[in-house]
């Protein structure tokens, strides 16, 4: 069974007021049997929102997002906004985990499975941010006739050895929470120790400046305290557990990547770093445009600069005349 929470916040969920009579909202879920283990069952969870008859656009975030992109990418959706839902029609998914890692490819096919089931023939953008521009790969090499073009945001087709390293001791801390009967804590500390490498170490220091070390420390320990409990209320150890691993195990053929792809790499990125992104756009096949941003957010930069991104995505969207 899924185990990611949707936001539960009244007016984050309810949708924006309908800017055309045709505009649909359908938030739904089916079950669906792994391919690789045909006797475990999952539940989809995805969201379709817009004009009956307009393209498909596919927005997919990273492991904290779900469906709900008008609450996790608020700044992006709306009226006249890049996820414009009286222009385009956007679907979006909750990430599918049990107790064992659930790759990438897996996560794909699931995503591809939504589309059998809503009898969608082809995206015309699948929008992908860290995680999900992981996925977006995946999907890209599995499903590629199934997609005009891919735009993946800091997110490359596979680990760098350093960040195995930080998930590794991630796993471990949830794996004693478990055994000691501390899950939701483990949770917490895993994912705020996520966090001091998805933000850049200077804007911890500009943030945290203070004058004394010991208000540092409090400023800091507070700070990630809370980051680390408001995770943990939608997360559980096992579901964590098996993303994270799933990161670890991402591998695409790039090769094998046939439609047009849009990367971007953020400067500040200390996650996903520019170069392990322009590296991937030399190899694959086709040529791909990539888009360099400047941002001292580092890898969360897609969820903080939001004047570059909405014009980004409007404008790629645009060309494959899904606005």
């Amino acid at each position: 069974m899924n185990q990611a929470l949707a936001a539960t916040e009244p007016d984050c969920i309810r949708p924006p007021s309908p800017a055309a009579n045709d505009l649909a909202l359908c938030d739904d879920h089916f079950d669906w049997a792994l391919p690789d283990q045909p006797e475990c069952r999952v539940t989809i969870h995805y969201r379709l929102h817009g004009p009956g008859t307009a393209p498909v656009v596919a927005v997919l975030g990273g492991i904290s997002g779900n469906r709900q992109v008008q609450c996790w990418w608020r700044d992006l959706y709306g009226s006249e906004r890049a996820f414009d839902p009286g222009r385009t029609r956007i679907l979006s998914v909750d990430w599918i985990g049990h107790g064992n890692a659930v790759s990438t490819a897996t996560q794909a096919d699931a995503l591809a499975a939504v589309l059998d089931h809503l009898a969608i023939d082809t995206l015309a953008v699948l929008v992908g941010a860290s995680y999900g521009a992981m996925v977006g790969l995946s999907f890209a090499q599995r499903h590629g006739k199934r997609l005009q073009r891919l735009l993946a945001i800091s997110g490359a087709d596979r680990a760098r050895p350093c960040n195995t390293a930080l998930r590794y001791i991630q796993r471990e801390i949830l794996r004693l929470g478990v055994d000691t009967g501390q899950s939701s804590r483990a949770v917490a500390l895993a994912r705020a120790l996520a966090l001091t490498n998805y933000r850049p170490g200077k804007l911890f220091d500009q943030r945290f400046s203070a004058p004394s070390a010991a208000d540092t420390l409090g400023q800091v320990s507070s700070y990630l305290d809370h980051v680390g409990r408001c995770f943990s209320d939608n997360f559980t150890a096992e579901h964590y557990a098996s993303l994270s691993a799933s990161l670890d195990l991402h591998q695409v053929d790039v090769e094998q990547v046939r439609c047009p792809v849009d990367l971007v790499a953020v400067d500040s990125d200390e996650l996903v770093a520019p170069e392990q992104i322009e590296a991937l756009a030399a190899r694959l096949p086709i040529p791909a445009r990539l888009h360099r941003v400047q941002s001292v957010y580092g890898h969360d930069a897609f969820l903080k600069e939001a004047d570059c991104f909405n014009r980004l995505v409007t404008r790629v969207l645009a060309e494959e005349g899904a606005r």
